[in-house]
């Protein structure tokens, strides 16, 4: 049995300014999904057609995730760790025999390289990949670039706390000409354009450019609040329509503060609790629309207790408000009949563990991390080992 994919989406201003074909892939019919599971408590598996799912997914760790530096919109490539993330991820989704239709990222490469990594996993390279700087990290500031444990030693516990979790609190904000505010960066300059123009920010580039400069208005510093302000619009008028209206299965690769800000709206987490809220990096979150259940895929090492299978990872003192029972609102029939007050299995279970999922995670091959052929034959003739040297 197959089913057949709603008609093409048409790309967005944003993919179109970054590149993406002027149509979306034609149709094709697209499998049911086979991978053999337990039964997940509430949820049903979306890609078989019986509704659709958003996979959220946090970019792989960056250098400046392990040397524990504000990143913001700095443009961090993806560490090794990372790539090793991104690949698991993709073996994950490829696993539970989960089907994307549509990938959203944004501007930052740690992001978009992320999902691409995941999608070679799935052999699904060839689907289309709408980029939008809506889906950027917080903008950090000032701070971008330094140390967090430096910050909180300077400023203080209660400060830094602030700055880096308040739902309100922006941070210092960065100066016009320095190289971390985005006016200074070609591709927000040239592509940035559904922002209005600043008249301030005109007046200083045409004095430093000896004439007149159209210059828009690009964020200093931003709050979380103020990072939602332009991150839930775009998945209300975008792609949350693409999951309901068209039935798809979407994949959302961003950053921990976007997706924060979009659980938050998610799974109604209130102002006050959004603060306990953290997101494991290259982790991939499976969320049901249809009956609001967040989940995370098996992968052979989680407990078989709800409670320490969450343990697991790091998500923070919220765990009450990500992982909850199924909204009770689903109507009538065999789903809502299953569903009940207790927490569910938060985990949607493989009866059996394919063979890429056996061991640790591996980062994908890179030439600049092995010893060339030409290395070992060079080093044959000379006698000598340079994979050593």
């Amino acid at each position: 049995t197959t089913t057949t994919r709603p008609p093409p989406l048409a790309p967005s201003v944003d993919a179109l300014y970054m590149g993406l074909p002027a149509a979306a892939p034609p149709a094709v019919p697209r499998p049911e999904a086979v991978a053999p599971r337990y039964d997940p408590g509430c949820a049903t598996l979306p890609s078989t057609g019986n509704g659709s799912v958003i996979v959220i997914l946090r970019h792989g760790k960056t250098e400046h995730n392990k040397l524990g530096l504000f990143t913001g919109w700095e443009d961090a490539g993806l560490a090794r760790e990372g790539r090793a993330e991104a690949r698991r991820a993709g073996q994950l989704l490829s696993a539970h025999g989960f089907k994307i239709d549509v990938v959203y990222t944004s501007w930052l490469s740690r992001a978009i390289e992320t999902a691409w990594i995941a999608l070679s996993e799935m052999d699904a390279l060839w689907i289309p990949i709408i980029k939008s700087w809506r889906l950027n990290e917080r903008m950090y500031g000032a701070l971008t670039g330094l140390s967090k444990k430096m910050i909180n030693r300077v400023h203080g516990e209660k400060q830094f706390m602030k700055w880096r979790r308040g739902y309100t609190n922006r941070p210092p904000p960065v100066s016009t000409f320095s190289t971390y505010y985005p006016g200074n960066d070609a591709r927000y300059v040239q592509y940035l354009v559904d922002v209005r123009f600043s008249v301030r920010e005109s007046l200083v580039r045409s004095i430093a450019a000896g004439q007149f400069v159209f210059a828009r208005k690009m964020p200093k510093a931003e709050s979380l609040e103020d990072c939602m302000k332009r991150t839930i619009p775009y998945f209300l008028e975008e792609i949350y329509p693409t999951v309901v209206d068209q039935r798809r299965n979407v994949l959302v690769s961003s950053s921990e503060n976007a997706i924060r800000g979009l659980l938050m709206h998610l799974c109604d987490i209130p102002t006050e609790r959004i603060n306990e809220v953290e997101i494991p990096t290259g982790l991939p979150l499976i969320f049901d629309v249809n009956q609001k259940c967040l989940r995370l895929l098996d992968d052979g090492e989680y407990s078989t207790v709800p409670e320490e299978a969450l343990a697991r990872w790091n998500f923070g003192t919220a765990l009450d408000m990500l992982f909850r029972p199924c909204d009770s609102e689903i109507g009538e029939g065999e789903d809502a009949e299953n569903c009940d007050a207790s927490l569910p299995d938060p985990v949607i279970r493989l009866a059996t563990l394919p063979p890429e999922l056996a061991g640790p995670p591996t980062a994908p091959y890179d030439p600049d991390d092995a010893v060339q052929a030409d290395d070992f034959v060079l080093g044959a003739l000379m006698g000598v080992d340079l994979s050593q040297v």
